[in-house]
């Protein structure tokens, strides 16, 4: 009896599988690999670009917030140097103010000043006025006669400076 052998070679079986296998070989490579590798390239472009983008927006915000910061120190010192114009502005004005008044007040004084001075020579002359003719009165009564006009006028006029020497 021939003993069976368990394990066998054939060759035209082993070709075939090997021939099978480069064909499957060949067209897993050709219909399987390369799409999938360039499906996979595409998409590392497209995240590589998606980075790109990323880092780039990234950047550009970083610019825009120094910008923005620069611009908000610049702001500051321009409301500082408002603030500080408007504040010697009104300093100024309050001067001017208090001058003008200071100005008006003195300016009140002088006038008053002067308009007292008028009132008390307008009493002078009132008081001179009422001297002479008491002094007039009391000169007829001493002298029992009548003064002509012209002799009154010395009369006064001589009284009034002395009146005036006296006081």
């Amino acid at each position: 009896m021939e003993s069976q052998q368990l394990v066998s070679i054939a060759p035209w079986t082993l070709i075939f599988q090997i021939c099978n296998l480069l064909l499957l070989y060949y067209l897993f490579r050709k219909f399987l690999f390369k799409p999938v590798t360039e499906i996979l390239e595409k998409r590392k472009a497209e995240i590589d670009v998606h980075y790109a983008e990323a880092e780039k927006a990234e950047s550009d915000a970083k610019a825009l917030r120094a910008d923005y910061e620069k611009k908000m120190s610049g702001a500051r010192e321009e409301a500082d140097r408002v603030i500080k114009t408007a504040t010697d502005s009104a300093n100024a004005v309050s001067e001017n103010i208090v001058s003008a008044a200071r100005s008006e007040a003195a300016q009140l004084k002088r006038r008053a000043e002067s308009e007292i001075e008028l009132e008390r020579r307008r009493a002078f002359d009132e008081v001179k006025g009422e001297l002479s003719e008491i002094a007039l009165t009391i000169a007829s009564q001493v002298i029992d006669r009548e003064v002509s006009e012209k002799d009154h006028q010395a009369f006064i006029d001589d009284f009034i400076r002395n009146v005036g020497e006296a006081s």
